[in-house]
């Protein structure tokens, strides 16, 4: 019996350390492989998107968004209480819990933003660039 017990182990050992074989010769392959170029475009091009702003905590986060012009801001209400949007050349309507609501903007400049309904809340800017 401790015969076929010497038998399994030595067996199921061998069996395991078979998957266990030296790998370098495969990463040095690997590593010696020449690069494929890629190719750039000569003028990086910035598209617009859409980013999105939560209203949560009596904060807008986040606070400061950078983007390109053509760019939609989504502020998305998660607070109990109902925030508007209160910007230069912009106003959304009262936002209640789970509201949204957008704006695309297209001039470049720095544009601060606040809620209208709580002027103390920490303001927001969008750079648009």
């Amino acid at each position: 019996m401790k015969a076929k017990l010497k038998l399994l182990y030595s067996i199921a050992l061998i069996v395991l350390l078979s998957g266990c074989t030296d790998k370098t010769e495969q990463v040095n392959a690997t590593m010696n492989q020449t690069p494929v170029p890629t190719i750039t475009p000569p003028f990086p091009v910035l598209e617009p998107s859409t980013v999105y702003v939560e209203i949560r905590g009596s904060a807008f986060n986040p606070p400061e968004i950078k983007a390109v012009r053509g760019t939609t801001v989504k502020w998305t209400n998660v607070d109990s209480a109902g925030h508007i949007v209160n910007g230069d050349g912009f106003r959304s309507p009262i936002l209640n819990k789970r509201d949204s609501w957008s704006y695309t903007f297209n001039d470049s400049g720095v544009f601060e933003y606040n809620c209208s309904i709580y002027p103390s809340m920490p303001h927001g800017r969008i750079v648009v660039e």
